[in-house]
Protein backbone atom coordinates (compact mmCIF):
# COMPACT_ATOMS: atom_id res chain seq x y z
CA UNK A 1 0.00 0.00 0.00
CA UNK A 2 2.99 2.10 1.11
CA UNK A 3 4.66 2.18 -2.61
CA UNK A 4 1.38 2.40 -4.27
CA UNK A 5 1.01 5.61 -2.48
CA UNK A 6 4.78 6.41 -3.20
CA UNK A 7 4.43 5.54 -6.64
CA UNK A 8 1.19 8.40 -7.01
CA UNK A 9 2.84 10.76 -5.30
CA UNK A 10 5.95 10.50 -7.69
CA UNK A 11 3.79 10.16 -10.55
CA UNK A 12 1.71 13.75 -9.87
CA UNK A 13 4.83 15.42 -9.03
CA UNK A 14 6.97 14.52 -12.20
CA UNK A 15 3.69 15.60 -14.16
CA UNK A 16 3.44 19.27 -12.19
CA UNK A 17 7.42 19.55 -13.05
CA UNK A 18 6.79 18.72 -16.76
CA UNK A 19 4.04 21.50 -16.98
CA UNK A 20 6.04 24.01 -15.39
CA UNK A 21 9.11 23.16 -17.70
CA UNK A 22 6.68 24.08 -20.73
CA UNK A 23 5.60 27.17 -19.22
CA UNK A 24 7.53 30.22 -20.67
CA UNK A 25 8.51 33.22 -18.49
CA UNK A 26 8.41 35.99 -20.95
CA UNK A 27 8.93 38.61 -17.94
CA UNK A 28 12.79 37.86 -17.92
CA UNK A 29 12.84 40.29 -20.65
CA UNK A 30 12.16 43.16 -18.78
CA UNK A 31 14.54 45.62 -18.57
CA UNK A 32 16.51 44.44 -21.76
CA UNK A 33 17.92 46.37 -24.81
CA UNK A 34 15.28 45.10 -27.70
CA UNK A 35 18.05 44.42 -30.00
CA UNK A 36 19.71 42.02 -27.19
CA UNK A 37 15.99 40.19 -26.96
CA UNK A 38 14.60 40.54 -30.87
CA UNK A 39 18.48 38.68 -31.56
CA UNK A 40 17.94 35.92 -28.88
CA UNK A 41 13.71 35.29 -30.45
CA UNK A 42 15.04 35.23 -33.97
CA UNK A 43 18.01 32.94 -33.61
CA UNK A 44 15.79 30.85 -31.29
CA UNK A 45 13.07 30.83 -34.61
CA UNK A 46 10.54 32.64 -33.52
CA UNK A 47 9.30 34.98 -36.18
CA UNK A 48 8.06 38.75 -36.04
CA UNK A 49 4.42 39.05 -36.22
CA UNK A 50 4.07 40.94 -39.41
CA UNK A 51 2.43 44.67 -38.83
CA UNK A 52 -1.04 45.43 -39.46
CA UNK A 53 -2.58 47.86 -42.34
CA UNK A 54 -2.18 51.51 -40.94
CA UNK A 55 0.16 50.70 -37.82
CA UNK A 56 2.85 53.41 -37.33
CA UNK A 57 6.89 52.28 -37.04
CA UNK A 58 8.39 53.61 -34.26
CA UNK A 59 11.58 54.44 -36.53
CA UNK A 60 12.90 52.84 -40.30
CA UNK A 61 15.36 51.29 -37.94
CA UNK A 62 13.09 49.54 -36.12
CA UNK A 63 9.81 48.91 -38.47
CA UNK A 64 8.19 45.91 -36.58
CA UNK A 65 7.84 48.32 -33.01
CA UNK A 66 4.59 49.97 -33.93
CA UNK A 67 3.28 52.98 -31.72
CA UNK A 68 -0.31 53.29 -31.29
CA UNK A 69 -2.04 56.79 -31.39
CA UNK A 70 -3.07 59.67 -28.61
CA UNK A 71 -1.61 60.63 -25.02
CA UNK A 72 -1.75 56.87 -23.27
CA UNK A 73 -0.34 54.63 -26.40
CA UNK A 74 2.05 52.32 -26.60
CA UNK A 75 4.53 51.21 -28.86
CA UNK A 76 5.01 47.18 -29.10
CA UNK A 77 6.55 44.53 -31.15
CA UNK A 78 5.07 40.61 -31.29
CA UNK A 79 6.52 37.63 -31.91
CA UNK A 80 5.43 34.17 -32.43
CA UNK A 81 6.51 30.52 -32.41
CA UNK A 82 5.35 27.56 -33.35
CA UNK A 83 2.97 27.25 -30.45
CA UNK A 84 3.31 30.69 -28.66
CA UNK A 85 3.20 34.24 -29.47
CA UNK A 86 4.54 37.08 -27.46
CA UNK A 87 3.81 40.88 -27.43
CA UNK A 88 6.81 43.23 -25.94
CA UNK A 89 5.90 46.81 -24.98
CA UNK A 90 8.54 48.56 -26.24
CA UNK A 91 9.91 52.55 -24.61
CA UNK A 92 12.79 54.57 -26.02
CA UNK A 93 15.56 55.23 -23.56
CA UNK A 94 17.94 58.01 -24.78
CA UNK A 95 19.14 55.94 -28.32
CA UNK A 96 17.95 52.57 -27.65
CA UNK A 97 15.02 50.40 -27.71
CA UNK A 98 14.19 49.14 -24.02
CA UNK A 99 11.52 46.10 -23.01
CA UNK A 100 9.38 47.10 -20.63
CA UNK A 101 6.73 44.67 -19.93
CA UNK A 102 4.70 42.22 -22.24
CA UNK A 103 1.02 41.32 -22.54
Amino acid sequence: MKFKFACLFALIFSSNAVLHADELDFSQYKGKSYEVVKREFLNSGWQLVPNQEGETSISEQYPEVTCGLGSMAICSVGFKSKQNSVAFIVVKSQSELIISGEY
